[in-house]
């Protein structure tokens, strides 16, 4: 038995579990995995619950305010920064009763609150807010993709009239514009090949709208142009990778610089081969 690449349901952490290959995989699972097979089997395969680190915790809260932003803008609602600085504080505390506790220290938690607060009305008061309306929001996709041995799923933040797909990153410093759209490639051409089959229509560029939380927030869009032939294959190659490693029970160790803040490197010191293969029947 092996567990199903996909986000795990919020508020549990979990994932289904399913036999031979994966029912599906997203580009966040294949990134988790292709980052740290190991960390990735104790989120989403043994469902080791932590706290919640703050930025994750504040970034989940400006995303659903955002969402509920876009998703007025497209259905007509109020859109007004009252209504959306609501929705903000409501996901900021639901989050903490749905998920758990937040590694917030003594004086964290009102820190973070009005920080999110703060990002969110620097986007209403940007020009990236959108001014018309959208053609889609929280968009997921499931779709065959040549060259990938199971469907590829994929829930888009917003889709644009013109069909750019555009994803919102919180960040804690301004990003680097030729390195952040290589950092998240398998995310953004996933999302071209998913919109490519389920519409017919290449986008024109596939973006992403940082929320930088700097004393004063910035709003920072990074374009990157569609994915070429040679960049589909290396993406579909990786999401590959992810997929068959899973399927092989490949989970182990991947040092880095990543580990210094790793909220399980107490599991992986522990770690030993034999505690993450499946249980496996006696036969004779």
């Amino acid at each position: 038995m092996i567990a199903t690449i996909t986000d795990p349901p919020s508020g549990t952490g979990r994932i289904r579990r399913t036999s031979s290959l994966p029912q599906h995989i997203s580009p966040s699972a294949a990134k988790s995995y292709l980052g740290c097979s190991l960390k990735f089997y104790f989120e989403r395969v043994a469902c080791i619950r932590k706290n919640t680190p703050v930025a994750l915790h504040l970034g989940k809260a400006v995303h659903a305010a955002l969402q509920v932003f876009h998703i007025a803008r497209w259905r007509g609602g109020d859109d007004s920064p009252d209504a959306i600085a609501a929705a903000y504080e409501k996901s900021f505390t639901d989050l903490e009763a749905e998920e758990g506790p937040v590694n917030f220290d003594d004086e964290g938690r009102e820190k973070a609150r009005l920080d999110g607060l703060r990002v969110v009305a620097a986007y209403l008061d940007s020009p990236e807010a959108m001014k018309e309306k959208p053609r889609a929001v929280e968009v997921l996709l499931k779709e065959h993709i040549p060259g990938l041995s199971v469907p590829l799923t994929g829930a888009m933040d917003l889709v644009e009239g013109n069909f750019t797909p555009v994803d919102f990153k919180s960040a804690a410093t301004k990003p680097d514009p030729s390195n952040a759209a290589f950092d998240h490639e398998i995310q953004l051409v996933s999302y071209q090949l998913l919109m490519e089959i389920a519409t017919g229509q290449v986008p024109p560029s596939l973006d992403l709208v940082f929320l930088v939380k700097t004393k004063t927030p910035q709003i920072i869009r990074v374009t990157s142009p569609p994915a070429d032939l040679h960049r589909k294959r290396r993406v579909i190659a990786l999401l590959e990778t992810a997929v068959q490693g899973i399927a092989a029970h490949r989970y182990h160790p991947q040092p880095g610089m990543q580990c210094s803040w790793c909220q399980y490197k107490n599991e992986c010191m522990a770690w030993l081969p034999a505690q993450t293969q499946p249980e496996r029947r006696a036969t004779g």
